[in-house]
């Protein structure tokens, strides 16, 4: 062993700072190592490609065992406490207390982990820092600690509202939790994201549990399945297959996932199975039109596309009233999402953003009318379309 580990261990025991019998020790430069990252990349990290910023690699797995005592060794000019600090914060709360203990002398000091970044170097010839262990409750940057707190409120003498649900009780849940989502992606407040796609988690840890319990799968097993599925459908990034473009991609993606499926015994008799009913009707739509266009069920050119929807205007209006107007008027909703497919615009989000443009210009009109002294039903079709363009242009930015 290290002379300079010997001796602080040593005086650790003799102080009574650590447990060697449950404890895990740590050199620091081995700890401050960052990630690696590859030397050359053929595809930018996603943060660059969208021109964000610079790609920093995570530290994965999180090296420390924060359920575990550590104590963190080295010659003092190898200890960088900044980066130190920066490393702990990743896991372990800033209030967390630690002790630094140096060598010779075996002087101790008591702080915690706010206190750490701004420790001026020691004058000793080695340190060592004792972190404590974190106990589940309070780790609160961890996926176990979520675990538990799901665990708490499903297990026995917890939630008498949570254990009478069941998964079918909770699914308009999971869906309400995803489009909360998307409001938020759509709003473009990350702040927000990040809770809502918390509320999402919590939605696949709960039935995770439910699971679990009855005996069906675990978190891990879903853990593992979405994993694997990656893995296999990304052999360009994790095995050895060349691709030449996104298409590429797209289209190997669907003969592996065809595969996965016939390896199943779920083979999909057509092109167009594996829509979800659920999805709403836009973007059922464009999925179908999609799927159908990867099959080579699809126009030569974008013109064919434009003559389409032009002719099923066409018809709609020739229709009728009555079913065969509906009929028709479908066709042309199904024509316009198999265009946005051309235009490569994902439809149901350009709908959702025309349905806020569309109320936020609306609710002006209604200012307007007010500031008039006047209901909207009481003001003119002239008037309300110049309000409209009003509205329109003040959303516009103009």
């Amino acid at each position: 062993m290290n002379a300079t580990l010997t001796s602080l261990l040593g005086a650790a025991l003799a102080r009574g700072l650590i447990d060697p019998s449950a404890m895990q020790v740590w050199a620091v430069d081995r700890l401050l190592q960052p990630p690696a990252a590859p030397a050359t990349t053929k595809v930018q990290p996603w943060v660059e490609q969208q021109a964000l910023g610079v790609y920093q690699p995570p530290r994965l797995p999180y090296p420390l065992a924060t359920h575990m005592p550590a104590l963190i060794w080295g010659e003092t000019e190898a200890f960088d406490l900044p980066a130190l600090a920066t490393v702990l914060a990743e896991r372990y709360p800033l209030h967390h207390p630690l002790t630094l203990l140096e060598l010779p002398g075996e002087a101790t000091h008591a702080l915690s982990l706010a206190d750490l970044a701004a420790t001026g170097p020691p004058a000793s010839s080695a340190l060592a820092l004792i972190v404590p262990p974190l106990a589940l409750v309070d780790d609160r940057r961890a996926i176990d600690r979520l675990r538990w707190v799901v665990t708490r409120l499903l297990g026995p003498d917890g939630c008498p509202w949570d254990v009478r649900q069941t998964h079918q009780t909770l699914r308009s849940a999971l869906l309400e939790e995803v489009y909360e989502a998307l409001e938020a992606l759509d709003a473009g407040d990350m702040a927000l994201l990040s809770e809502e796609l918390g509320d999402v988690l919590l939605q696949v840890v709960v039935h995770s549990e439910m699971a679990r319990q009855a005996g069906h799968f675990t978190l891990e097993d879903v853990a593992q399945h979405i994993a694997d599925k990656l893995i296999f459908r990304h052999p360009h990034v994790f095995g050895a297959t060349d691709v030449a473009d996104a298409g590429q991609v797209l289209r190997n993606w669907e003969d592996l996932k065809a595969k996965e499926l016939a390896a199943k015994g779920k083979p999909r008799a057509s092109a167009l199975d594996g829509v979800p009913a659920a999805l709403p009707a836009l973007a059922a739509a464009q999925a179908l039109a999609r799927k159908a266009i990867r099959a080579g069920f699809t126009w030569a050119t974008i013109d064919q596309v434009w003559a389409k929807v032009e002719e099923e205007l066409a018809e709609v209006r020739s229709a009728g009233d009555g079913p065969a107007q509906m009929a028709e008027l479908g066709d042309l909703l199904f024509a316009i999402a198999t265009l946005a497919h051309w235009l490569h615009i994902d439809a149901e989000t350009a709908l959702r953003e025309a349905n806020a443009r569309y109320k936020q210009r609306f609710q002006l009109v209604e200012q307007m009318a007010a500031e008039s002294g006047r209901a909207l039903r009481d003001c003119t079709l002239v008037e309300m379309m110049a309000w409209w363009a009003a509205a329109k242009a003040i959303s516009n930015g103009r």
